[in-house]
């Protein structure tokens, strides 16, 4: 059985990454994953502005005048002001481009202005309030590396940079199957013995959000011909993944037909919930997961690796934020798994704390309503107290 750390690099030493792409508009491209680098256009700022509403002068002529000088014309935004005349000072405005010939701002509180002289105060210094061109970045500069998704933060910075388009991967497509005799789906009367099918949908919202484009292959009774006739054309996908059917009993078929399709690479993790996981690969293209069926272990196990795997995916390298937290009651348990315990965290005082929800079974549904991290136990762990540190992950989509 291996860890999670051996899972997931030979998950991720095993993924053929993509090739395809297209070229969008900046504006189509938020959750889209760059295929190239990208660089910026221009400079940023794209010339010498000023920081502030103020007057614009050059320090040298404050001596001879004790700082009295005759305001001529302005600098505003969008224009380009001329030649700063010697002795005399510029009114000049918040990202106005900074005249030629001065050095200097003084902001407008501090400037007193009568009969069109402004007086400066003694304290005025050289080169107040000046952005000056390209401290933020220069034309050229690499922004986003290869495999860096975009977020509505990046568009801002890249239309700033003069990036009207950018070159992505193409979309993975992905096949999501349920199995299990006992599943149908919501608002079919449930007959003795059914249950609603709840992780599909899950695996689908998860992975829209993740820029994939989703073929959902609906329900598959437990049955190896059936299921074996829905992922015979499992090599024209990115990514098959099931949920259901993945462990060891009799009625347990998603390894049997993937091991008739393909190669299993792994069966089982060292992790709870999420034990009976499956990944391996149909021909040259294809990578397959079946995730547990017990609906928390398929939440689990996407986020601990299939997430990683699309990232891999598209040449990314897969992050996630673990913090420092002080526990708000106790949690015993036995040791031998990495286990992953739904919690809820907050800040009180400038502390994080986690509070390990009731109800941890894989099949208890009930605590999301109050998840918005995981508590992270090592393998060896008895559990923890009241007021210990523990490890916590955040419950968001990847980071980058």
């Amino acid at each position: 059985m291996l860890s999670l750390e051996q899972a997931q690099a030979a998950i991720r030493d095993r993924i053929t990454r993509a090739t395809r792409s297209q070229t969008l508009a900046l504006s189509d491209a938020v959750g889209r994953t760059l295929a190239r680098a990208r660089v910026a256009v221009v400079d940023n700022p794209a010339f010498d502005n000023s920081a502030m509403d103020g007057y614009a002068y050059n320090a040298a002529d404050m001596a001879s005048t004790q700082g009295r000088l005759p305001v001529q014309g302005e600098s505003r935004c969008g224009n380009a002001p001329g030649m700063l005349t010697p002795g005399t000072t510029m009114r000049i405005f918040t990202g106005a481009p900074i005249p030629k010939g001065a050095d200097s701002i003084a902001i407008q509180e501090v400037v007193q202005v009568a009969d069109n002289v402004a007086v400066f105060p003694a304290a005025a210094k050289n080169e107040d309030f000046i952005r000056r061109r390209g401290e933020d970045f220069r034309s050229g500069e690499v922004l986003y590396p290869l495999g860096h998704r975009i977020t509505p933060m990046d568009i801002a910075l890249l239309a700033a940079a003069g990036v009207s388009q950018v070159e992505v991967f193409a979309k993975p497509t992905v096949l999501v199957v349920a199995t299990g005799d006992e599943l149908v789906p919501p608002g079919t009367p449930l007959q003795a013995g059914q249950i609603y099918e709840s992780n599909r949908a899950a695996t689908i919202a998860q992975l829209s959000l993740l820029g994939a484009e989703v073929i959902d292959g609906g329900i598959v009774k437990d049955n190896p011909e059936t299921l074996h006739s829905v992922l015979a054309a499992a090599s024209n996908y990115d990514f098959v993944i099931t949920s259901g059917g993945a462990s060891v009993g009799d009625h347990d078929v998603v390894k049997q037909v993937f091991a008739q399709l393909g190669s299993i690479e792994f069966w089982r993790v060292k992790i709870k919930p999420g034990k009976p996981l499956a990944f391996g690969r149909v021909g040259d293209k294809t990578h397959f997961f079946a995730l547990p069926g017990n609906p928390v272990s398929s939440l689990i196990t996407f986020k601990l690796f299939v997430e990683p795997a699309l990232k891999t995916w598209h040449h990314g390298v897969w992050t996630w934020l673990e913090l420092t937290a002080t526990t708000e009651n106790d949690f015993r348990r036995s040791p031998g798994r990495m286990e992953f315990l739904r919690g809820r965290l907050r800040t009180q005082d400038g502390r994080l704390y986690a509070h390990a929800l009731p109800g941890q079974g894989s099949h208890m549904l009930g605590t999301l309503r109050l998840t918005n991290g995981l508590i992270k136990i090592g393998e060896e762990s008895l559990g923890f107290k009241a007021g210990d540190s523990v490890t916590v992950v955040p419950m968001t989509l990847e980071l980058s």
